[in-house]
Order: structure tokens, then C-alpha cells, then sequence
């Protein structure tokens, strides 16, 4: 047994670093966490980024200690130190890249593929066409309004709406004295995007 966890433990402090970067990216992405073995595969491969840029890192820091600007020792430590910096730079950059679909525009351009880096095509139209969208919902009624807030998914989660109005069979507006108004996504049947911004409808 003693032999076994003298085994496991310098393996988990090995992907300790690809851990912080998937934990990051799962904590401020709304991209659903896969399972065990998946998130297993993501650390193995954040790990391996990791440890690729520590290795870069010490290098470079062994050629400027050698030119004769030394700050210290390139050790465990300063190892350690910098796979946890460049675990958390990982993650952020991941998060970046998947909010804000540059890369995947990038590489569309260039015919590599056809997908964004949105977790599904709901969330796509929500995050592209910042908009006032019009909410069908269930009972025939609609509501109109800027979403501040959507769901990740059409299944579950709210539409936090600002400035809702309700609209008429004919499509006048009604206004409602509310702020805001919160609605179950499952109430909702279709949503429409509206071709106005906020300030103009």
C-alpha cells in the first residue's frame, strides 16, 4: 500500500497543474463538465501545455543566468512555482478564446472548420446578435425586452429581461412597470431576434 501511494502521489502532483487549468476554465466558461475519464484527458493535456512552457521557461531563464542576470536558483521550486502561474494563465487564456470565438472565426476563415467555440448553437445566437429579442412563450403571450441574462441551454435556466413589454396580437407594445423580469426557459417556445438595439426599440 505504502508503495502504491508512493506511486500516485508525485503522478497527482505531476497533473496538479492541468487540474487548475480545467477547474478554471469549467468555473468561468458555461461549458458543462464532462465526465471522470474526460476530465482526466483535459488535465493530461493542460499538463502537457504546462510542462512544455515550464521547460521553455527554465531554459530561458538558464540563458539569462548565464549572460549574468541571476535572480535565483532554477530548482523544484521555482518549477513548481511556475507550472502553478503558467496553469493559471492557461486556464484564463482557454477561457478567453472560448468566450469570445476569435479563434474559431480565425480559423473558419481559412475553411479548418465549420464550429465556433460557443457550446451549442443557442448559446452561439445569444453571445453573436446582442440584441432586443422577443420571447414566445408557451401560453401564446410574448414579451419583449433586452436580455441581460440567458440560459446556456433551451432545457433549463431563466431569461433575466430589462425593460419587458408585453406585446399585443397586433404587436403593440404594452409596458409593464417592471425592470426586470425573470422567466423559466422551459415557458419559452421560440425566441426572436429582433433586427433594433436596445436603444432604438
Amino acid at each position: 500500500m505504502d508503495d502504491l501511494v508512493k506511486e500516485v502521489i508525485p503522478l497527482l502532483q505531476y497533473l496538479i497543474p492541468g487540474f487548475v487549468s480545467a477547474w478554471i476554465f469549467y468555473t468561468l466558461t458555461v461549458f458543462k463538465r464532462p465526465d471522470t475519464f474526460g476530465q482526466i484527458v483535459q488535465a493530461l493535456i493542460f499538463t502537457f501545455v504546462i510542462h512544455g512552457a515550464v521547460l521553455g521557461i527554465g531554459a530561458v531563464c538558464l540563458w539569462v543566468g548565464e549572460k549574468g542576470f541571476s535572480v535565483g536558483k532554477w530548482d523544484a521550486k521555482a518549477q513548481t512555482i511556475w507550472a502553478f502561474i503558467a496553469s493559471v494563465l492557461l486556464g484564463l487564456l482557454a477561457c478567453h478564446l472560448a468566450a469570445n470565438d476569435k479563434l474559431h472565426g480565425w480559423l473558419r476563415n481559412r475553411n479548418v472548420t465549420k464550429q465556433s467555440s460557443y457550446p451549442s448553437e443557442w448559446f452561439s445566437a445569444f453571445a453573436q446578435f446582442d440584441r432586443v429579442i422577443t420571447l414566445h412563450l408557451n401560453d401564446e403571450r410574448r414579451v419583449l425586452g433586452w436580455p441581460v441574462e440567458w440560459p446556456p441551454e433551451a432545457a433549463s435556466g431563466q431569461f433575466l429581461m430589462r425593460h419587458p413589454r408585453w406585446l399585443n396580437e397586433d404587436g403593440k407594445v404594452q409596458p409593464m412597470a417592471a425592470e426586470f423580469l425573470l422567466i423559466d426557459s422551459v415557458k419559452v417556445k421560440w425566441v426572436e431576434f429582433n433586427p433594433v438595439s436596445e436603444g432604438s426599440s
